[in-house]
């Protein structure tokens, strides 16, 4: 704007200290823009009880845009103190309307007379032993007799019981409770309380009890008839841990009982970068544009929803590049095509929540600059990412991905044509899919004709499309098959003509949900997408009926009724303990209703499940001690290794941390720093290594630093590693036990 000023002025003969002067008389007459800032204040909880302590929040109150009083130069925030009994660092920074900068530091003290300070581990596994060290701490002037120490009776821990004891006045001391995990599996509230006179302390903690040996998901989907029914084998391994297998039976009358299925489902994956970020909040956002298009939804989830809107908005646009753009963490230079994807997103974010639109205008204008001016877009291989390696898919994605998100026709001409003809020529489904869209987008309908028609000689009778070939994002198998195949509804359902295809297509959708999930990320994100136009373009009212599920015949639980109003999932009775070692035969039969698709998931924990053939990459993890004293430090070694002739795109290891021990997170700072990972996170005993790609022969080899901080006997869980769009081929390792002796108090 400056400058435009200082041209206008030379042209009528203005010096350029003027043209400044005019320049800044116009911003001082135009209101300041408005501006919004995160606040987040922590609140106590409602219930909360005297003597009880649950809350363990660490980040009590964090404001960007906290003003201060004009005259007294101070400004007051509240917030609530959560139960720990420690010391909170209030920091701010701060600067002055001429300039001036400052800061400054003060402690607050959260203290009690009287309180226990018992360490548990987060997640432990069936067998271990954990011997829980309790602090108790006298911070009074007065010495306490006869204190009493117990915990509530938990069924599925054995707690062995601790004598009465004496604490000198302004003193600690500390007790170890030996806890013996049983074969009981699930979330355990563990409580601890103590008495010393007339002074009381209880300590509630969760801790997760999960079998020994390796987490495996079976299940499978299809379509169920009024009237009818549809069965599915599966076969138990003799090897799966007794009382391990849980299941989950459900039936899906509306697309909005898909996405939130599926987003349970993505929510449990690693939740390091933009896309995997974009797992949760893309199904949220067709749910939103669901919400506002029918009547009758629960306004609970409605408000679930939003605030997990919210939640993911916040992270996407953290990873927004310094030079604009996106790039799967947020580094210079932005990648064009995962732009174009994250640009596609934010703008249908836009339809159901505020979204910055400046961001969007900026992001648009950067994807543009990246054309290469031959109607395709620039391909930076800073990255070695298969998202790159073929560039008929980044353009016709990102061609694309311009045009649904309003970008004028007239403005990508030369894009247009280079795609169309891709397409016309192409034997690459995928890439013929995303023409055949952009062909009826743009009027041209001889040529979407053509290539419907493509598509249409490539569907199997099982509704497939194949002949993907490969997708933006390298993926494939089952994920493969679901894009192609959800491109091709889109482009189908503009033409009447191809309704047949189109049924026989969702058809195929419907049978690869996997307990509400369409394969990866960019899979379920195009198939929750295809599911949602079709609900728009083929709404027709459900009828009312009933379902049962049957086990080799049997009946399981009573029949599940549902009204031309069920919206949500309708879950079937759990079938967990009529499944045993072998096979099996899983049925659901329909009394009345109307179509629906369904699915059905086991979850269960096996001694040693097969790594598939088909994963490219191998993973060796190796602990350095298995027997260590509390507070010893120790080192996993993680070895990640391309088995593959070429590059391979995002890389996850997913490393089993034993019990009682905690990850030293500066260390693995310094590993994202010295760039021999793209990101890591802590997720339970679980830590998640990310690479953006690895090369062809790469072998990664890094240390993961270890503390041993909880004393007992733990074993170890399972780790593996896998490419992110072909997550059901993974190479797993053998975990190992570890002994952690507690130091002489």
């Amino acid at each position: 704007q400056l400058l435009e000023v200082q041209e206008r002025s030379d042209h009528i003969g203005l010096d350029a200290a003027k043209a400044d002067e005019a320049f800044l008389a116009q911003l001082a007459d135009r209101p300041a823009p408005p501006v919004m800032v995160r606040e987040y204040a922590h609140a106590v909880r409602s219930d909360r009880q005297p003597g009880q302590r649950s809350d363990s929040t660490e980040t009590l109150y964090w404001h960007a845009g906290v003003q201060t009083d004009a005259e007294s130069g101070e400004a007051q925030v509240t917030f609530g103190l959560s139960d720990a009994v420690t010391s909170f660092r209030a920091t701010a920074d701060a600067f002055t309307d001429s300039g001036a900068l400052g800061a400054g530091s003060e402690l607050i003290e959260s203290v009690e007379p009287f309180y226990i300070e018992p360490k548990l581990p987060l997640e432990v596994t069936a067998g271990d032993v954990v011997l829980l060290p309790v602090g108790l701490v006298n911070a009074t002037s007065d010495a306490l007799g006869a204190v009493t120490l117990r915990t509530d009776d938990i069924s599925g821990l054995k707690i062995a019981g601790v004598e009465a004891l004496d604490i000198a006045a302004d003193s600690r001391v500390r007790r170890i409770v030996p806890i013996e995990v049983l074969e009981s599996f699930g979330e355990f509230t563990f409580s601890l309380t103590a008495a010393a006179g007339a002074y009381g302390d209880r300590v509630t903690r969760p801790m997760r009890v999960v079998p020994h040996g390796f987490p495996v998901t079976l299940g499978d989907g299809g379509m169920l008839e009024a009237d009818g029914s549809v069965a599915f084998n599966i076969t138990i391994p003799e090897n799966t841990i007794a009382n391990s297998l849980r299941s989950k039976v459900a039936v899906y009358p509306t697309p909005l009982a898909s996405m939130t299925e599926a987003l349970e489902a993505l929510i449990r994956e690693p939740y390091g970068c933009f896309e995997q970020t974009s797992s949760t909040t893309y199904p949220l956002v067709m749910a939103q544009q669901y919400f506002m298009t029918h009547t009758g939804v629960d306004p609970a989830l409605i408000e679930r929803s939003a605030a997990l809107l919210d939640k993911g908005y916040d992270r996407l646009i953290s990873f927004e590049c310094g030079g604009n753009g996106y790039e799967w963490f947020g580094e210079d230079p932005g990648h064009e095509a995962l732009t174009a994807y994250g640009l596609l997103q934010f703008y249908d974010m836009a339809k159901v929540r505020q979204v910055d639109q400046a961001m969007i205008a900026r992001t648009r204008q950067w994807l543009l600059q990246q054309r290469d001016g031959k109607g395709g877009f620039k391909r930076e291989q800073r990255a070695l990412h298969t998202w790159l390696d073929d560039p008929d898919c980044p353009n016709s994605y990102i061609t694309w991905a311009l045009l649904e998100t309003g970008e004028p026709a007239a403005n990508l001409e030369s894009e247009l044509n280079h795609v169309k003809q891709t397409a016309r020529e192409s034997d690459k489904m995928y890439v013929v899919a995303l023409g055949a869209n952009i062909a009826a987008m743009t009027g041209d309908d001889d040529l979407a004709k053509t290539l419907m028609d493509k598509l249409a000689a490539q569907q199997t009778r099982d509704g497939m499309v194949e002949q993907g070939v490969t997708t933006i994002v390298g993926s494939g198998g089952v994920a493969l098959n679901i894009e192609t195949t959800s491109l091709a509804i889109l482009a189908w359902l503009r033409d009447p003509s191809y309704a047949g295809q189109v049924e026989k297509a969702i058809h195929f959708i419907a049978e690869s949900i996997k307990g509400g999930r369409y394969g990866s990320t960019q899979s379920t994100v195009l198939a929750l997408r295809a599911v949602n136009a079709y609900d728009q373009s083929r709404a027709h009212p459900k009828a009312d009926g009933s379902v049962q599920v049957f086990v080799d015949g049997q009946a399981v639980g009573d029949a599940i009724g549902f009204t031309a109003e069920t919206k949500g999932v309708i879950e079937l009775p759990d079938i967990a303990a009529n499944l045993t070692p072998g096979e099996h035969t899983i049925e659901l039969r329909m009394t009345g209703g109307s179509p629906m698709p369904c699915s059905f998931t086991v979850d269960a924990y096996n001694e040693l499940p097969d790594s598939s053939e088909q994963c490219k990459v191998a993973l060796d993890v190796t602990l350095n001690d298995t027997e260590m004293t509390e507070g010893d430090v120790t080192e996993a070694r993680v070895t990640v290794t391309n088995t593959t002739r070429g590059p391979v795109p995002t890389t996850i290891a997913s490393i089993g941390i034993r019990g009682g021990l905690e990850v030293r997170h500066d260390q693995l700072k310094e590993l994202v720093k010295a760039g021999a990972i793209a990101a890591y996170e802590v997720r339970g005993r679980e830590v998640v290594l990310y690479w953006r790609s690895l090369k062809q022969g790469d072998a990664v080899t890094l240390p993961i630093s270890l503390v041993a901080a909880i004393p007992g006997t733990y074993t170890g869980p399972a780790s593996r590693a896998y490419l992110y769009y072909t997550d059901e081929h993974k190479q797993w390792h053998e975990g190992v036990s570890v002994d952690i002796k507690p130091i002489n108090d």
